[in-house]
């Protein structure tokens, strides 16, 4: 201590050697017992030497560094490698969050591409089973008409037979409508085999074996609507019905049971008939009004 200033630039510089880890942990070991004593104080000190306080205060306060520095410098390098492995930990979080967002990316790439096929996929499925649908109605349709097959070859055989007899059949149809009107059912039947049948055959003209004329004038499904409609099923009832819609001039119809007239009513009505008798004064207008409306 005879150079005072020097020793204080030691006292000084002390910290730093203690920063750099020059100072020997036995060093402060050895005064551990001093600094244990009541009487190293810088107070009881001060009594003895000013300069001696001084010198006690800083050995109590150097130590107290040095306990710090010892205890949170390790902390120091701790949080410093934390904060190491956290810096390399967030660079890692970014790359794999780069990572992340490219396989995204083509991850959604990719599902669109998947939406694209599947649409398409479902759309092929649909038209697909749109077209089993039309081939098992087809199917159905021509199992259906096969089994059509031997009434239409038959049909057609009718038919060809049919236009070989066509002529007298419809000249047959045409004289019955024009001449046998006014007569009961035997006169008929003596006017047409007797008379009518009979010329054809002396004429060679070619008609079918049996004589029908309302298979030319009428059918089944057009007589049941006129016997819907009040027309008596009997046959020379239906000849009548047959004559009356197939005549081109106005049919004189003597109808003492009122049959044919309620017939007429019920077939026409909703066609617009009118119903008058000469003595109604309105018939002229009622006539009028029906030539005007066609």
């Amino acid at each position: 201590m005879k150079e005072p200033k020097k020793f204080l630039e030691t006292l000084n510089s002390y910290k730093d050697a203690i920063d750099s880890d020059k100072v020997p942990a036995h060093n402060f070991k050895a005064i551990r017992d001093t600094l244990a004593l009541d009487t190293f104080t810088p107070e009881n000190m001060a009594t003895k030497s000013s300069a001696a306080a001084g010198v006690c205060d800083w050995i109590i306060n150097i130590t107290a560094y040095y306990d710090v520095f010892v205890s949170v410098e390790p902390k120091k390098a701790a949080v410093a490698e934390a904060k190491a492995t956290l810096a390399a930990a967030n660079e890692k979080k970014e790359q794999v969050d780069a990572l992340v967002a490219d396989l995204n990316a083509k991850l959604q790439i990719l599902l669109d591409q998947f939406n694209i096929v599947m649409k398409e996929k479902n759309d092929a499925m649909a038209a697909a089973e749109k077209c089993e649908r039309k081939m098992n109605l087809a199917q159905r349709l021509v199992g259906a008409l096969g089994s059509e097959l031997d009434r239409w070859q038959q049909s057609i055989i009718d038919c060809g037979e049919t236009l070989k007899v066509i002529i007298g059949d419809v000249l047959l149809a045409s004289a019955f409508v024009s001449y046998v009107g006014p007569f009961n059912k035997k006169f008929r039947d003596q006017i047409i085999y007797d008379n009518f049948v009979e010329f054809f055959k002396t004429n060679d003209i070619p008609m079918s074996p049996v004589a029908n004329p309302l298979g030319i004038l009428t059918d089944e499904a057009t007589t049941a609507g006129w016997n819907t409609y009040g027309l008596p099923p009997d046959l020379v009832s239906t000849e009548n019905g047959a004559i009356l819609t197939n005549s081109e001039r106005y049919s004189l119809i003597i109808d003492p049971q009122l049959q044919g007239i309620v017939w007429l009513r019920k077939t026409w009505e909703p066609h617009g008939l009118k119903i008058t008798r000469l003595t109604n004064p309105k018939m002229p207008k009622d006539i009028e009004f029906a030539v005007e409306g066609g």
